[in-house]
């Protein structure tokens, strides 16, 4: 099962949209989301396909006052496809884009409690800068994980 990651395209809405849907709460509209990351984070909106199938995807963004700052805003691989390493692959790719851009350290939120997630980010270098109750409103608590981009660079 070969894995593919490349940029989102049109043609991939509605597939992205469902994994979306599939990984919201049950009142978010995420295809008002999709249709708008698609044009705006051109080039750092990637997804992943194995056999003609859109698995997982991720958008990351710099920071428009701050371009050496970038932020992973979303990733999702499919439940059927968690664990086989295309998050990691996801991560590296969107790291790399970021970089590409002139990213220098690259943010993300993550529920505490999702401790799957967390250990994926620790791994590829994530280490808490901030928690933040209430991120999302009450209840949605969220720490802020950063990871820097110019580590082992001469």
């Amino acid at each position: 099962m070969d894995l593919i990651i490349r940029e989102y395209r049109e043609e991939d809405f509605l597939s992205v949209s469902r994994l979306e849907r599939e990984n919201s709460p049950g009142d978010c509209k995420p295809e008002i989301f999709i249709r708008q990351a698609g044009v705006l984070f051109a080039g750092t909106f990637l997804v992943a396909e194995v056999e003609g199938e859109v698995v997982g995807y991720t958008i990351g963004a710099l920071v428009q006052h701050r371009q050496t700052t970038g932020w992973i805003v979303r990733l999702v691989v499919s439940g059927e496809h968690r664990r086989r390493g295309f998050g990691e692959r996801l991560i590296t790719a969107v790291a790399g884009s970021l970089q590409e851009r002139g990213a220098e350290e690259v943010y993300l939120s993550v529920a505490p409690s999702n401790h799957a997630a967390r250990a994926l980010y620790e791994k590829h270098g994530f280490r808490e800068a901030d928690f933040c109750p209430a991120y999302f409103g009450e209840g949605a608590d969220r720490s802020i994980l950063r990871r820097d981009l110019t580590a082992g660079k001469a």
